[in-house]
């Protein structure tokens, strides 16, 4: 049974007319479910929250706003969903939930990792509920593993090897404008890199999920695209731009259970289409593998594979992939935590978000000390 009064009223920050991720992996489940209305749409002008409403037929439910406290002091939101940059999500995020509103932010939750615990205990404190943006978690490729594991199929685990690349030419040395921020190590105040910590953020937060916590990482970070080339579509606007920002990074550590793990990822392009990602899972009666186009489970990838391995006996058996919603494949793992949500289930919070951030700070730590072993204490 839901906590809520359904249909519980959705805020949106960031639904933009021009496109974006909003319209493309929120939109889809909102506008099709029976236990949510959209009900607000606040972007930086009334007139560009106008157009967004306008552009998604959402005249019959939705206001449209230009602050972030104006809407949440109306009394017609239960649900503020922040989808926009990272640099914006603590001074967005933070009214609303002094105002006590529950939240749902799309991963990075913040630009620093003090800035996560800050919005963590005020949540706390505020008794509001929080999601955070690791979709993957609650996604078919997730339930799938985590019954395979559960079976006992391949016994303990022993270790986890990732090798992947993060399929995007804005991660190598092609850049589209609108993400210029990839190329910068510390873009507008943040600590880390936003390449890095996006991508290395959701693929350790699905296997923390699934293996245990990482108890340590030692990591090697390289910016091995030092010039990039600046694109308006498919117009270069410059040529031959310094990058300071790494793309490449390998990891390795233990989990709270034991599980030794390896993640390596690279920048730039797959070296085909439909081939981004190899991992194994090696357990002491067995092993599993998945491959797929992407490292980035929270997107997904409609070639995902899984296969076991049994020792005993050599086979290799493809294993049937667990349903997933009847929606466009960058809104199926987002539907499903609204589906939870609603239901009272549970999905990943600000308190998982603070765990990825101390992550990250120990990984960036660990390659600023030459590689050195960081323990995390969480």
């Amino acid at each position: 049974m839901s906590p809520f009064t359904v249909p519980i009223r959705v805020g949106l920050i960031g639904l933009s007319a021009g496109g974006g991720w909003a319209p493309v992996s929120h939109l889809p489940y909102l506008k099709s479910s029976s236990k949510y209305t959209i009900t607000a749409v606040c972007n930086s002008s009334i007139e560009s929250s106008r157009k967004a409403i306008e552009q998604y037929d959402l005249e019959q439910s939705a206001e449209a706003y230009d602050s972030v406290e104006s809407m949440c002091d109306s009394d017609t939101v239960d649900l503020v969903v922040c989808v926009v940059v990272v640099f914006s999500h603590y001074k967005l995020v933070k009214p609303a939930i002094e105002r006590g509103k529950n939240v749902y932010v799309e991963w990075p939750l913040c630009g620093t990792t003090e800035e996560a615990k800050e919005l963590a205990q005020l949540a706390k404190q505020k008794g509001v509920r929080t999601i955070i943006g690791f979709q993957s978690r609650v996604g078919h490729i997730h339930s799938t593993l985590q019954g395979i594991l559960d079976s006992g199929r391949i016994g303990r685990v022993l270790a986890s090897h990732i090798v992947g690349s993060s399929i995007t030419p804005e991660t190598g040395n092609r850049l589209d404008k609108r993400y210029l921020y990839f190329k910068e190590r510390h873009a507008e105040g943040t600590k880390g890199q936003v390449t890095l910590t996006i991508y290395v953020g959701h693929t350790m937060d699905f296997v923390a999920s699934l293996l245990g916590q990482p108890r340590t990482v030692s990591a090697q970070l390289q910016t091995t695209w030092p010039l990039v080339t600046i694109l308006d579509g498919d117009e270069i606007i410059e040529s031959h731009v310094p990058k300071s920002a790494d793309d490449y990074a390998s990891l390795h550590g233990v989990t709270s259970t034991g599980v030794k793990y390896t993640y390596v990822l690279r920048g730039g392009e797959a070296f085909q289409e439909g081939d981004g990602l190899v991992w194994d899972i090696i357990g002491e009666k067995g092993q599993i593998r998945v491959t797929g186009g992407t490292i980035m489970f929270n997107i997904g990838a409609d070639n995902y594979k899984i296969q076991v391995k049994d020792y005993a006996n050599g086979n290799i058996e493809t294993i049937p992939l667990h349903e997933k919603l009847p929606l466009p494949l960058l809104a199926q793992n987002v539907g499903m935590v609204y589906e939870k949500f609603a239901d009272g289930e549970i999905v990943p919070t600000f308190e998982d978000a603070v765990r990825r951030h101390e992550f990250l700070d120990a990984m960036f730590a660990s390659d600023e000390n030459g590689g050195s072993v960081q323990a995390l204490m969480y």
